[in-house]
């Protein structure tokens, strides 16, 4: 075992990458339509229901168009 940074692995960093910007979509989706409804039966708010989906629809794209243009990458070697 070494002490000592491991190097740059640029492919490992774009798989993290990936699974970071899918879960903040999934996240974002699913807290915005739920917040969305929360608010809607709570407040009987429509206004508060279209911002929730807003939000949902927002950060759903973009971290999709994060993950795309991470996954569309073409290594120079």
């Amino acid at each position: 075992m070494t002490m000592q940074p491991r190097p740059y692995n640029s492919i490992e960093q774009r798989k993290q990458d990936v699974r970071k910007y899918s879960r903040n979509a999934a996240v974002s989706v699913v807290g915005g339509v739920a917040g969305g409804l929360a608010f809607f039966v709570l407040a009987s708010s429509t206004f508060l229901l279209i911002v929730g989906l807003i939000v949902a629809v927002v950060g759903g794209w973009v971290n999709w168009s994060r993950v795309q243009k991470i996954v569309n990458h073409k290594d120079n070697y």
